[in-house]
Protein backbone atom coordinates (compact mmCIF):
# COMPACT_ATOMS: atom_id res chain seq x y z
CA UNK A 1 0.00 0.00 0.00
CA UNK A 2 1.25 3.59 -0.90
CA UNK A 3 1.48 5.85 2.10
CA UNK A 4 1.21 9.23 0.79
CA UNK A 5 2.31 11.12 4.15
CA UNK A 6 3.75 8.36 6.25
CA UNK A 7 6.78 7.61 3.66
CA UNK A 8 10.45 6.65 4.49
CA UNK A 9 11.90 10.56 4.62
CA UNK A 10 8.79 10.82 6.84
CA UNK A 11 9.24 7.77 8.71
CA UNK A 12 13.56 8.80 9.08
CA UNK A 13 12.36 12.36 10.30
CA UNK A 14 9.71 10.88 12.63
CA UNK A 15 13.28 8.72 14.37
CA UNK A 16 15.55 11.37 14.59
CA UNK A 17 13.27 13.76 16.11
CA UNK A 18 11.85 11.36 18.29
CA UNK A 19 15.48 10.08 19.55
CA UNK A 20 15.90 14.09 19.96
CA UNK A 21 12.77 14.62 21.72
CA UNK A 22 13.64 11.98 24.54
CA UNK A 23 17.37 13.13 25.20
CA UNK A 24 15.78 16.46 25.48
CA UNK A 25 13.59 14.86 28.20
CA UNK A 26 15.49 12.37 29.84
CA UNK A 27 16.63 13.64 33.41
CA UNK A 28 13.27 14.62 33.36
CA UNK A 29 11.34 10.81 32.68
CA UNK A 30 14.00 9.63 34.77
CA UNK A 31 12.96 11.53 37.72
CA UNK A 32 9.40 10.95 37.06
CA UNK A 33 10.45 6.98 37.21
CA UNK A 34 8.50 5.26 40.16
CA UNK A 35 7.43 2.52 38.58
CA UNK A 36 7.92 -0.59 38.78
CA UNK A 37 11.34 1.03 40.82
CA UNK A 38 12.59 3.73 41.77
CA UNK A 39 15.60 3.50 39.91
CA UNK A 40 15.94 6.52 37.72
CA UNK A 41 16.52 5.57 34.49
CA UNK A 42 13.52 5.03 32.35
CA UNK A 43 14.53 8.30 30.63
CA UNK A 44 18.04 6.64 29.83
CA UNK A 45 17.02 3.27 28.95
CA UNK A 46 14.48 5.06 26.42
CA UNK A 47 16.80 7.21 24.94
CA UNK A 48 19.95 4.50 24.53
CA UNK A 49 16.69 2.27 22.92
CA UNK A 50 15.52 5.11 20.49
CA UNK A 51 18.67 5.97 19.82
CA UNK A 52 19.43 1.97 18.28
CA UNK A 53 16.55 2.79 16.16
CA UNK A 54 17.41 5.73 14.46
CA UNK A 55 20.81 4.14 13.79
CA UNK A 56 20.05 1.20 12.38
CA UNK A 57 17.13 3.58 10.15
CA UNK A 58 20.39 5.86 8.99
CA UNK A 59 22.52 2.75 8.42
CA UNK A 60 19.66 1.22 6.12
CA UNK A 61 20.22 2.42 2.30
CA UNK A 62 16.73 1.67 1.27
CA UNK A 63 13.75 3.66 -0.17
CA UNK A 64 11.01 0.84 0.57
CA UNK A 65 8.95 2.07 3.94
CA UNK A 66 8.77 -1.31 5.00
CA UNK A 67 12.65 -2.50 5.28
CA UNK A 68 13.07 0.57 6.94
CA UNK A 69 10.87 0.35 9.36
CA UNK A 70 12.00 -3.64 9.98
CA UNK A 71 15.40 -1.81 10.39
CA UNK A 72 13.95 0.42 12.94
CA UNK A 73 12.41 -2.39 14.88
CA UNK A 74 15.88 -4.87 14.49
CA UNK A 75 17.85 -1.73 16.11
CA UNK A 76 15.18 -0.96 18.76
CA UNK A 77 15.24 -4.99 19.57
CA UNK A 78 18.84 -4.98 20.09
CA UNK A 79 19.96 -1.89 22.02
CA UNK A 80 17.16 -2.25 23.54
CA UNK A 81 17.73 -1.31 27.59
CA UNK A 82 15.40 -1.98 30.46
CA UNK A 83 11.95 -2.39 31.01
CA UNK A 84 10.98 0.39 29.27
CA UNK A 85 13.40 -0.17 26.37
CA UNK A 86 12.51 -3.48 25.94
CA UNK A 87 8.73 -2.42 25.55
CA UNK A 88 9.44 0.42 23.11
CA UNK A 89 11.10 -1.84 20.96
CA UNK A 90 7.26 -4.50 21.18
CA UNK A 91 5.83 -0.57 19.73
CA UNK A 92 8.63 -0.76 16.96
CA UNK A 93 7.87 -4.22 16.06
CA UNK A 94 4.20 -3.73 16.03
CA UNK A 95 4.94 -0.40 13.56
CA UNK A 96 6.61 -2.20 11.22
CA UNK A 97 4.42 -5.21 10.97
CA UNK A 98 1.56 -2.48 11.05
CA UNK A 99 2.67 -0.72 8.51
CA UNK A 100 2.48 -3.48 5.86
CA UNK A 101 -1.25 -2.52 5.83
CA UNK A 102 -1.93 1.08 6.99
CA UNK A 103 -1.29 3.58 10.07
CA UNK A 104 -4.08 2.74 12.13
CA UNK A 105 -3.09 -1.07 12.11
CA UNK A 106 0.52 0.06 13.16
CA UNK A 107 -1.09 1.50 16.24
CA UNK A 108 -2.56 -1.33 16.94
CA UNK A 109 0.04 -3.60 16.83
CA UNK A 110 1.99 -2.19 18.30
CA UNK A 111 -0.03 -1.99 21.65
CA UNK A 112 -1.01 -5.96 20.69
CA UNK A 113 3.12 -6.39 20.74
CA UNK A 114 3.91 -4.90 23.85
CA UNK A 115 1.26 -6.50 25.97
CA UNK A 116 2.15 -9.86 24.68
CA UNK A 117 5.26 -9.26 26.14
CA UNK A 118 3.94 -8.50 29.69
CA UNK A 119 3.18 -11.33 32.04
CA UNK A 120 1.76 -8.73 34.53
CA UNK A 121 -0.01 -5.95 32.73
CA UNK A 122 -0.89 -2.90 34.71
CA UNK A 123 -2.90 0.65 33.88
CA UNK A 124 -1.31 4.04 33.83
CA UNK A 125 2.01 2.56 32.13
CA UNK A 126 3.70 2.31 28.66
CA UNK A 127 0.52 -0.40 27.73
CA UNK A 128 -2.08 1.98 29.01
CA UNK A 129 -0.80 4.72 26.77
CA UNK A 130 -0.51 2.34 23.74
CA UNK A 131 -4.28 1.14 23.98
CA UNK A 132 -5.75 4.33 24.50
CA UNK A 133 -3.60 5.30 20.98
CA UNK A 134 -4.90 2.36 19.43
CA UNK A 135 -8.69 2.92 20.73
CA UNK A 136 -8.09 6.66 19.23
CA UNK A 137 -7.52 5.34 15.52
CA UNK A 138 -10.06 2.61 15.21
CA UNK A 139 -12.20 4.81 15.88
CA UNK A 140 -10.80 7.47 13.58
CA UNK A 141 -10.92 4.85 11.06
CA UNK A 142 -15.05 3.80 11.64
CA UNK A 143 -15.78 8.07 11.02
CA UNK A 144 -17.14 7.00 7.16
CA UNK A 145 -15.86 5.28 3.88
CA UNK A 146 -13.52 8.27 3.87
CA UNK A 147 -9.97 7.46 3.75
CA UNK A 148 -8.04 9.59 6.41
CA UNK A 149 -4.67 11.30 6.11
CA UNK A 150 -2.17 9.72 8.45
CA UNK A 151 -1.78 13.07 9.84
CA UNK A 152 -5.30 13.19 11.18
CA UNK A 153 -4.27 9.04 12.29
CA UNK A 154 -1.39 10.33 14.21
CA UNK A 155 -2.93 13.43 15.88
CA UNK A 156 -5.74 11.47 17.52
CA UNK A 157 -3.27 9.00 18.85
CA UNK A 158 -1.43 11.22 20.02
CA UNK A 159 -3.82 13.16 21.53
CA UNK A 160 -5.10 9.79 23.41
CA UNK A 161 -2.01 9.06 24.66
CA UNK A 162 -1.65 12.21 26.14
CA UNK A 163 -5.01 12.32 27.75
CA UNK A 164 -3.63 8.70 28.95
CA UNK A 165 -0.45 10.14 30.37
CA UNK A 166 -1.98 13.22 32.52
CA UNK A 167 -4.38 9.97 33.77
CA UNK A 168 -1.37 7.55 34.99
CA UNK A 169 -0.86 10.40 37.96
CA UNK A 170 -4.39 9.81 39.61
CA UNK A 171 -4.80 6.09 38.31
CA UNK A 172 -0.66 4.84 38.46
CA UNK A 173 0.26 1.21 38.88
CA UNK A 174 1.30 1.31 42.44
CA UNK A 175 0.28 3.16 44.37
CA UNK A 176 3.67 4.48 45.27
CA UNK A 177 3.40 6.45 42.16
CA UNK A 178 0.10 7.71 42.96
CA UNK A 179 0.52 11.47 41.90
CA UNK A 180 3.25 11.59 39.67
CA UNK A 181 2.66 10.39 35.20
CA UNK A 182 4.51 7.23 34.57
CA UNK A 183 7.99 7.71 33.28
CA UNK A 184 7.23 5.06 30.62
CA UNK A 185 3.88 6.39 29.32
CA UNK A 186 5.19 9.71 29.08
CA UNK A 187 8.34 8.55 26.72
CA UNK A 188 5.89 7.06 24.39
CA UNK A 189 3.50 10.09 24.51
CA UNK A 190 6.78 11.98 23.38
CA UNK A 191 7.34 9.41 20.52
CA UNK A 192 3.85 9.87 19.25
CA UNK A 193 3.75 13.47 19.51
CA UNK A 194 7.03 13.43 17.41
CA UNK A 195 5.21 11.97 14.43
CA UNK A 196 2.49 14.48 14.62
CA UNK A 197 5.12 17.05 14.51
CA UNK A 198 6.68 15.70 11.73
CA UNK A 199 3.36 14.60 9.65
CA UNK A 200 1.47 17.86 10.53
CA UNK A 201 4.00 20.79 11.61
CA UNK A 202 1.42 23.39 11.63
CA UNK A 203 -0.71 21.37 14.43
CA UNK A 204 -0.80 24.29 17.47
CA UNK A 205 -1.78 21.22 19.60
CA UNK A 206 1.81 19.97 20.04
CA UNK A 207 2.58 20.94 23.83
CA UNK A 208 4.43 19.95 26.53
CA UNK A 209 3.01 18.07 29.85
CA UNK A 210 3.17 20.38 32.46
CA UNK A 211 6.08 20.55 34.35
CA UNK A 212 5.59 18.83 38.05
CA UNK A 213 8.32 20.76 40.58
CA UNK A 214 10.97 18.54 41.45
CA UNK A 215 9.91 18.70 45.20
CA UNK A 216 6.45 16.95 43.77
CA UNK A 217 8.25 14.06 42.70
CA UNK A 218 10.95 14.04 45.23
CA UNK A 219 8.18 13.82 47.82
CA UNK A 220 6.64 10.42 46.37
CA UNK A 221 6.86 7.63 48.33
CA UNK A 222 9.11 5.31 46.74
CA UNK A 223 8.14 1.99 45.06
CA UNK A 224 9.34 -1.46 46.62
CA UNK A 225 11.46 -3.10 44.59
CA UNK A 226 10.30 -6.38 43.21
CA UNK A 227 13.56 -8.13 43.11
CA UNK A 228 17.15 -6.49 44.21
CA UNK A 229 18.62 -6.57 40.72
CA UNK A 230 17.75 -6.06 36.90
CA UNK A 231 18.82 -9.03 34.72
CA UNK A 232 19.30 -8.65 31.12
CA UNK A 233 20.83 -10.33 28.24
CA UNK A 234 20.25 -12.22 24.66
CA UNK A 235 20.09 -15.53 23.31
CA UNK A 236 20.19 -16.47 20.18
CA UNK A 237 18.63 -19.27 18.02
CA UNK A 238 16.34 -21.09 20.83
CA UNK A 239 13.08 -22.73 20.10
CA UNK A 240 9.76 -20.79 21.41
CA UNK A 241 9.31 -24.07 22.90
CA UNK A 242 13.03 -23.73 24.84
CA UNK A 243 12.26 -20.17 25.61
CA UNK A 244 8.62 -21.02 27.04
CA UNK A 245 10.53 -23.14 29.53
CA UNK A 246 13.10 -20.47 30.45
CA UNK A 247 9.79 -17.68 30.82
CA UNK A 248 8.44 -20.58 33.21
CA UNK A 249 11.63 -20.82 35.28
CA UNK A 250 12.49 -17.11 35.49
CA UNK A 251 8.60 -16.16 36.66
CA UNK A 252 9.23 -18.58 39.68
CA UNK A 253 12.29 -16.34 41.03
CA UNK A 254 11.39 -12.64 39.40
CA UNK A 255 8.82 -10.23 38.56
CA UNK A 256 8.83 -7.71 35.62
CA UNK A 257 9.55 -10.33 33.18
CA UNK A 258 10.06 -9.70 29.43
CA UNK A 259 11.02 -12.27 26.76
CA UNK A 260 10.80 -11.05 23.51
CA UNK A 261 11.68 -11.92 19.84
CA UNK A 262 11.92 -14.64 17.35
CA UNK A 263 14.19 -18.23 17.18
CA UNK A 264 17.17 -16.26 15.75
CA UNK A 265 17.60 -13.55 18.77
CA UNK A 266 15.84 -12.95 22.16
CA UNK A 267 16.05 -9.79 24.85
CA UNK A 268 15.57 -10.93 28.06
CA UNK A 269 14.94 -9.33 31.06
CA UNK A 270 13.67 -9.87 34.92
CA UNK A 271 13.93 -8.45 38.41
CA UNK A 272 15.00 -11.03 40.91
CA UNK A 273 16.71 -11.67 44.05
CA UNK A 274 19.04 -14.34 41.83
CA UNK A 275 21.04 -13.42 39.70
CA UNK A 276 23.18 -16.67 39.31
CA UNK A 277 20.32 -18.67 38.99
CA UNK A 278 18.48 -16.00 36.36
CA UNK A 279 21.80 -16.46 34.27
CA UNK A 280 21.78 -20.35 34.80
CA UNK A 281 18.53 -21.52 33.34
CA UNK A 282 19.92 -19.42 30.37
CA UNK A 283 22.61 -22.01 30.06
CA UNK A 284 20.52 -24.89 30.38
CA UNK A 285 19.23 -23.90 27.15
CA UNK A 286 22.16 -22.08 24.94
CA UNK A 287 25.04 -19.47 25.52
CA UNK A 288 23.17 -16.11 27.31
CA UNK A 289 25.41 -12.89 25.70
CA UNK A 290 25.68 -9.20 26.68
CA UNK A 291 24.60 -10.41 30.08
CA UNK A 292 23.69 -7.00 31.78
CA UNK A 293 23.22 -6.84 35.61
CA UNK A 294 21.76 -3.58 37.65
CA UNK A 295 21.31 -3.07 41.11
CA UNK A 296 17.79 -1.88 41.55
CA UNK A 297 18.00 -1.08 45.22
CA UNK A 298 21.39 0.68 45.63
CA UNK A 299 22.92 0.73 49.27
CA UNK A 300 25.82 2.64 50.25
CA UNK A 301 26.67 6.18 51.95
CA UNK A 302 23.55 8.54 52.47
CA UNK A 303 25.89 11.27 52.53
CA UNK A 304 26.70 13.81 48.96
CA UNK A 305 29.79 11.09 48.61
CA UNK A 306 29.50 7.47 46.55
CA UNK A 307 31.94 4.57 46.57
CA UNK A 308 30.63 2.13 43.92
CA UNK A 309 32.80 -1.46 43.10
CA UNK A 310 32.41 -4.57 41.24
CA UNK A 311 31.76 -8.32 42.65
CA UNK A 312 31.81 -11.11 40.91
CA UNK A 313 30.20 -13.22 43.38
CA UNK A 314 27.68 -13.04 45.72
CA UNK A 315 29.96 -13.10 48.91
CA UNK A 316 31.76 -10.60 47.67
CA UNK A 317 28.68 -8.64 46.97
CA UNK A 318 27.61 -8.97 50.17
CA UNK A 319 30.79 -8.24 51.92
CA UNK A 320 31.22 -4.99 49.72
CA UNK A 321 27.82 -3.92 50.43
CA UNK A 322 28.08 -4.43 54.10
CA UNK A 323 31.01 -1.70 54.11
CA UNK A 324 28.76 0.52 52.30
CA UNK A 325 28.98 0.67 49.02
CA UNK A 326 27.26 -0.06 45.77
CA UNK A 327 27.80 -2.72 44.38
CA UNK A 328 27.72 -3.53 40.35
CA UNK A 329 27.11 -7.67 39.97
CA UNK A 330 29.55 -9.03 37.48
CA UNK A 331 28.96 -12.67 37.59
CA UNK A 332 31.02 -14.88 35.03
CA UNK A 333 33.93 -12.32 34.72
CA UNK A 334 31.29 -10.24 32.44
CA UNK A 335 32.84 -6.91 32.00
CA UNK A 336 31.19 -3.75 32.90
CA UNK A 337 29.72 -0.77 30.67
CA UNK A 338 30.83 2.55 31.26
CA UNK A 339 27.00 3.74 32.11
CA UNK A 340 26.31 1.14 34.89
CA UNK A 341 29.00 3.04 37.14
CA UNK A 342 26.85 6.52 35.79
CA UNK A 343 23.90 4.92 36.95
CA UNK A 344 24.61 3.60 40.33
CA UNK A 345 26.31 7.11 41.24
CA UNK A 346 22.77 8.49 41.22
CA UNK A 347 22.99 11.82 41.82
CA UNK A 348 25.47 12.17 44.43
CA UNK A 349 28.14 14.85 43.76
CA UNK A 350 31.48 13.10 44.98
CA UNK A 351 32.03 9.84 43.47
CA UNK A 352 34.67 7.00 44.41
CA UNK A 353 34.80 4.41 41.89
CA UNK A 354 36.77 0.90 42.95
CA UNK A 355 37.94 -1.46 39.46
CA UNK A 356 37.90 -5.08 40.02
CA UNK A 357 40.12 -5.59 36.80
CA UNK A 358 41.48 -4.25 34.13
CA UNK A 359 38.72 -4.09 32.10
CA UNK A 360 36.67 -2.71 34.54
CA UNK A 361 39.54 0.13 35.28
CA UNK A 362 38.91 1.50 31.31
CA UNK A 363 35.24 1.47 31.91
CA UNK A 364 35.37 3.38 35.07
CA UNK A 365 37.98 5.72 33.85
CA UNK A 366 35.46 6.51 30.57
CA UNK A 367 32.40 6.78 32.94
CA UNK A 368 34.65 9.65 35.24
CA UNK A 369 35.27 11.36 32.11
CA UNK A 370 31.35 11.77 31.86
CA UNK A 371 30.43 12.23 35.33
CA UNK A 372 33.09 15.25 35.73
CA UNK A 373 31.58 16.71 32.68
CA UNK A 374 28.29 16.70 34.16
CA UNK A 375 29.86 18.85 36.76
CA UNK A 376 30.71 16.27 39.46
CA UNK A 377 34.22 14.87 41.55
CA UNK A 378 34.95 11.50 40.66
CA UNK A 379 38.39 9.72 41.79
CA UNK A 380 38.85 6.22 39.91
CA UNK A 381 41.00 3.91 42.48
CA UNK A 382 44.11 2.11 40.75
CA UNK A 383 42.60 -1.35 41.82
CA UNK A 384 43.20 -4.04 39.27
CA UNK A 385 42.02 -7.16 41.15
CA UNK A 386 39.09 -7.99 43.68
CA UNK A 387 41.38 -8.22 46.92
CA UNK A 388 42.80 -4.61 45.97
CA UNK A 389 39.08 -3.42 45.53
CA UNK A 390 38.36 -5.27 49.28
CA UNK A 391 41.60 -3.25 50.40
CA UNK A 392 40.30 0.27 49.29
CA UNK A 393 37.03 -0.50 50.58
CA UNK A 394 38.31 -1.72 54.16
CA UNK A 395 40.27 1.75 54.19
CA UNK A 396 37.03 3.60 54.02
CA UNK A 397 35.01 4.63 57.29
CA UNK A 398 31.28 4.68 56.76
CA UNK A 399 29.67 7.20 58.51
CA UNK A 400 32.51 9.81 59.22
CA UNK A 401 33.17 12.78 57.05
CA UNK A 402 36.71 13.09 55.53
CA UNK A 403 38.05 15.62 52.44
CA UNK A 404 38.04 13.78 49.39
CA UNK A 405 41.27 13.74 47.82
CA UNK A 406 42.58 12.50 51.20
CA UNK A 407 40.01 9.37 51.14
CA UNK A 408 41.23 9.06 47.43
CA UNK A 409 44.80 8.79 48.64
CA UNK A 410 44.11 6.65 51.25
CA UNK A 411 42.04 3.98 49.17
CA UNK A 412 45.18 4.55 46.79
CA UNK A 413 47.67 3.76 49.25
CA UNK A 414 45.39 0.43 50.36
CA UNK A 415 45.12 -0.64 46.86
CA UNK A 416 49.06 -0.32 46.15
CA UNK A 417 49.56 -2.17 48.95
CA UNK A 418 47.87 -5.24 48.31
CA UNK A 419 49.69 -7.93 46.32
CA UNK A 420 46.84 -9.83 44.74
CA UNK A 421 47.51 -13.55 43.59
CA UNK A 422 44.74 -15.74 41.60
CA UNK A 423 44.35 -19.46 41.33
CA UNK A 424 42.80 -20.40 38.57
CA UNK A 425 42.86 -23.75 36.35
CA UNK A 426 44.57 -22.99 33.32
CA UNK A 427 42.51 -22.95 30.09
CA UNK A 428 44.33 -24.38 27.85
CA UNK A 429 48.17 -26.02 27.49
CA UNK A 430 50.32 -23.04 27.75
CA UNK A 431 54.59 -22.95 28.74
CA UNK A 432 55.48 -21.42 31.97
CA UNK A 433 59.28 -21.05 32.27
CA UNK A 434 60.37 -23.65 29.88
CA UNK A 435 57.85 -26.64 31.14
CA UNK A 436 54.51 -27.47 29.79
CA UNK A 437 51.56 -26.64 31.71
CA UNK A 438 48.61 -28.88 30.66
CA UNK A 439 45.02 -27.67 30.15
CA UNK A 440 43.02 -28.00 33.71
CA UNK A 441 46.05 -27.69 35.73
CA UNK A 442 46.03 -25.40 38.52
CA UNK A 443 48.18 -22.08 37.97
CA UNK A 444 48.92 -19.30 40.23
CA UNK A 445 48.80 -15.16 38.40
CA UNK A 446 50.46 -12.31 39.58
CA UNK A 447 50.18 -9.50 37.30
CA UNK A 448 48.60 -11.85 34.68
CA UNK A 449 51.46 -13.81 34.80
CA UNK A 450 51.74 -17.43 35.34
CA UNK A 451 54.46 -17.76 38.78
CA UNK A 452 53.30 -21.31 39.94
CA UNK A 453 51.72 -24.41 38.70
CA UNK A 454 50.71 -27.71 39.78
CA UNK A 455 47.98 -30.55 40.12
CA UNK A 456 47.49 -29.29 43.85
CA UNK A 457 45.55 -26.39 44.73
CA UNK A 458 47.12 -25.92 47.75
CA UNK A 459 51.03 -26.90 47.07
CA UNK A 460 50.67 -24.21 44.29
CA UNK A 461 49.26 -21.86 46.33
CA UNK A 462 51.40 -21.72 48.97
CA UNK A 463 54.69 -22.11 46.64
CA UNK A 464 52.93 -18.62 45.14
CA UNK A 465 52.67 -16.90 48.30
CA UNK A 466 56.13 -17.73 48.90
CA UNK A 467 57.35 -16.12 45.62
CA UNK A 468 55.91 -13.24 46.44
CA UNK A 469 55.53 -12.06 50.03
CA UNK A 470 57.28 -9.54 51.65
CA UNK A 471 59.00 -9.07 55.00
CA UNK A 472 57.25 -6.41 56.05
CA UNK A 473 53.60 -7.96 55.51
CA UNK A 474 50.92 -8.76 57.95
CA UNK A 475 47.83 -9.71 56.67
CA UNK A 476 46.74 -12.37 54.33
CA UNK A 477 42.84 -12.69 52.89
CA UNK A 478 42.07 -15.76 51.22
CA UNK A 479 38.69 -15.41 49.28
CA UNK A 480 37.00 -19.08 48.10
CA UNK A 481 35.27 -19.32 44.77
CA UNK A 482 31.76 -21.35 44.58
CA UNK A 483 33.21 -24.63 44.52
CA UNK A 484 35.96 -24.87 46.90
CA UNK A 485 35.25 -27.07 49.83
CA UNK A 486 36.27 -25.87 53.55
CA UNK A 487 38.49 -28.34 54.15
CA UNK A 488 40.61 -27.35 51.66
CA UNK A 489 40.65 -23.95 53.05
CA UNK A 490 41.32 -24.93 56.29
CA UNK A 491 44.08 -27.40 55.46
CA UNK A 492 45.87 -24.16 53.35
CA UNK A 493 45.26 -21.65 56.10
CA UNK A 494 47.26 -24.21 58.60
CA UNK A 495 49.64 -23.93 56.21
CA UNK A 496 50.22 -20.60 56.08
CA UNK A 497 50.46 -19.89 59.83
CA UNK A 498 52.68 -22.63 60.36
CA UNK A 499 54.93 -21.11 57.40
CA UNK A 500 54.91 -17.55 58.73
CA UNK A 501 53.58 -17.42 62.51
CA UNK A 502 53.52 -14.05 62.57
CA UNK A 503 50.95 -13.18 59.91
CA UNK A 504 47.23 -12.80 60.39
CA UNK A 505 45.26 -15.11 58.03
CA UNK A 506 41.28 -14.25 57.26
CA UNK A 507 39.01 -16.10 55.12
CA UNK A 508 35.55 -14.84 52.86
CA UNK A 509 33.74 -16.99 50.68
CA UNK A 510 33.36 -14.51 47.40
CA UNK A 511 31.40 -17.15 45.77
CA UNK A 512 33.11 -15.68 42.12
CA UNK A 513 32.53 -19.06 39.47
CA UNK A 514 35.86 -18.71 37.51
CA UNK A 515 38.68 -18.42 40.23
CA UNK A 516 38.79 -20.93 43.22
CA UNK A 517 41.13 -18.88 45.14
CA UNK A 518 41.88 -15.33 45.68
CA UNK A 519 45.27 -14.30 47.58
CA UNK A 520 46.14 -10.72 49.20
CA UNK A 521 48.96 -9.83 50.86
CA UNK A 522 48.91 -6.56 52.77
Amino acid sequence: MVHPELDVARFRAWLARARDEIARSRERLNAENLYPVADADTGSNLEATIRAAAEAVESESSDELQVVADAAAEGALHGAQGNSGVLLSQIFQGFADGLRENLPKAFALAHERALKAVADPKEGTILSVARAARDAVTNVSAWGSEVRRDSEVALAAWRAARASTLDSANNPPSEAARGTIDAGAHGIELIYRSLVAVLDGSSDAITDIPQQTRSAIQNQALAKSDGAYEVMYELSNISEMKIEQLRTKLASIGQSLLVVGEAKYWKVHVHTDYVEKSVEFAKEIGTPENIRITALELSGCESKRTLITVANGSGFAELMRDSGVNVIIAIDSRRVAPQEWVVAAGESSEIILIPHDLHGYESALDAAQVMTSQGKSVAVINSRSPLQALAAISSHSEGVESDFAQEVETMEAAAAGTLSVTIAYAPREMTCDGEVVKSGAVIALRDRVVIAHGSNLINVATEAIAKVITPTAELITLVTGADVDSAIVQELIARIQGAYPALEVTDYSGGQAWYPLLIGIE
